[in-house]
């Protein structure tokens, strides 16, 4: 009779045991090496104790894996998983306990032994190496910096053969006008002909329709260069977050849905990203580190981005327009198309294929991947957008400073004039101010007897605590404390005056 509360045992693995197995036997069962005779592989004893010093790097006494460098482990915790991975990484190998703590001596704990079999001092530094297959890369000093860049898998195929395949018919399909697909063209070309630097400015893909391809185009990108070299984000909220580094490791960022205002730090963090090679980024956990970046960025958006700023030259706007789009009369076609080349670069092959046509591509000497010409190359929808942007804003405060009639406007006034505007941020008001030719000073007025920031109409200046303009004009601002008025700032029948 079975006892009621005892389980009956089992002489076979049961549903969670194979699971287990079948989870764990990707990584701890693994056919080896042969040679072009059949016979395995068998490494010598320095070939694994380099291979293993590659695994991990330490630093203030805590252990992290060069894969994946995130949570620290403990020396225990690295000992055991070796083992381990010493199975899998060598299966043909006869290597018994004693040998393997003899290799984990040499590898953790003696001192003086060569820097090659011994598991390197990490620098605290990840960044993105392209073209450098090694996981690490030794300063003058022997500390070790992680290279995130991992060769591709369809670039160590050898194949030379170049082919663009349908994704030809995909770029005339999305981008209709031949100039602009041109400079993207040209743009990924020389991205990936020149994979250690980075370009001064990123193709900014707008349509207002879903379904036109802006995110496949970015994708079929990121497979070009590898998707383990590549992130893409919802936003720019973690690129521009204090812990960053996890994105500005990567070689290829996209940006889905950016939208950020003229002038505000996030704008100002992203124009920096595309354009310096050198920044500070941080990791949860770790210190502050200046790192060099090679990012090459693509943005995409939904929304005509008309809050960018004028001569911005670090966007190249596309208006991704045609009528393949989710609801347009060529929708199933696009849609075909779409899914054909997916499927075709799907095959690694294929995607060798592309990427030779591509580094192949001969650049015209005109093309600048560094620097933006706004005017000679500007798009339709970037000469709208210039237009819009002065017009809907610059203008609508310069109507609004002349109805008031102020020469001057105190920084802490910003914030009263902007509620006459809809509220734009003060950063971006400045900005504006600065675009109608006013100066930004720093003077003492009133019974302060410190300096406070002062924005000043061309044409006047402040000495003294008193704002001369021209004809001999002037007017001394209130000694009031609080001073929270446009009053003192005024000229009576200024536009009178400026017109005569």
């Amino acid at each position: 009779m079975v006892n009621k509360y005892t389980a009956p045992s089992k002489s076979f693995p049961t549903d969670r045991q194979l699971s287990w197995h079948e989870e764990l036997a990707t990584y701890v069962e693994r056919f080896g090496e042969y040679n072009e005779d059949g016979t395995p592989i068998i490494y010598q004893l320095e070939h694994i104790q380099r291979e293993m010093a590659q695994w991990y790097v330490r630093k203030n006494n805590k252990y992290f894996d060069v894969e994946v460098p995130g949570e620290s482990l403990s020396r225990d915790d690295v000992e055991r998983l070796i083992i381990q991975r010493l199975k899998f990484a060598f299966p043909h190998q006869n290597l018994s306990q004693d040998l393997t703590r003899q290799l984990l001596q040499v590898l953790i704990r003696d001192m003086f032994v060569d820097p090659q079999k011994s598991i390197p001092i990490w620098s605290g530094i990840r960044r993105s190496m392209p073209g450098n297959p090694r996981k690490l890369v030794f300063s003058p000093h022997l500390t070790a910096t992680i290279n995130t860049w991992r060769v591709p898998p369809f670039r160590q195929l050898g194949i030379s053969r170049a082919d663009w395949g349908p994704f030809e018919a995909l770029l005339e399909f999305m981008f209709p006008i031949e100039e602009e697909r041109d400079m993207i063209t040209f743009w990924l070309a020389w991205c990936l002909q020149n994979e250690t630097d980075k370009p001064g400015w990123a193709p900014f893909l707008y349509s207002q329709t879903k379904g036109s391809g802006k995110s496949t185009f970015a994708l079929i990108a990121a497979k070009l260069f590898g998707e383990d070299n590549s992130s893409t984000e919802n936003n720019v909220s973690k690129l521009v977050s204090r812990f960053n580094a996890p994105v500005l490791e990567k070689k290829f960022v996209i940006c889905e849905e950016l939208h950020i205002q003229p002038g505000s730090d996030k704008a100002n963090a992203v124009k920096t990203f595309i354009t310096e090679r050198h920044t500070m980024t941080e990791h949860k956990g770790h210190d502050v580190q200046q790192v060099e970046q090679v990012c090459a960025f693509i943005f995409t958006t939904n929304h005509i981005p008309l809050w960018l700023e004028q001569g911005d030259r670090r966007f190249y706007v596309i208006e991704v327009n045609h009528d393949g789009h989710r609801f347009g009369e060529r929708g199933d076609e696009f849609k075909d198309l779409v899914r054909e080349t997916l499927e075709y670069l799907d095959t690694p092959e294929n995607l060798a294929m592309l990427y030779n046509a591509l580094m192949s591509l001969k650049i015209p000497k005109e093309f600048d991947a560094k620097s933006l010409n706004v005017l000679g190359e500007s798009t339709e929808v970037m000469r709208s957008i210039q237009g819009a942007s002065w017009d809907l804003n610059v203008e609508l405060l310069e109507a609004e400073l002349n109805a008031l009639e102020l020469v001057a406007i105190p920084a802490h006034l910003l914030f009263d004039l902007g509620e006459k505007l809809a509220n734009p941020k003060v950063n971006v008001m400045k900005h504006w101010l600065l675009n109608l030719g006013w100066k930004r000073e720093k003077v003492k007025w009133g019974k302060k007897e410190f300096s406070r920031v002062i924005f000043l109409r061309p044409g006047y200046t402040m000495r003294n605590r008193t704002i001369i303009g021209p004809d001999g004009w002037q007017t001394t601002p209130s000694s009031n404390a609080n001073n929270d008025y446009f009053g003192d700032f005024k000229r009576e029948k200024l536009v009178h005056v400026e017109a005569s």
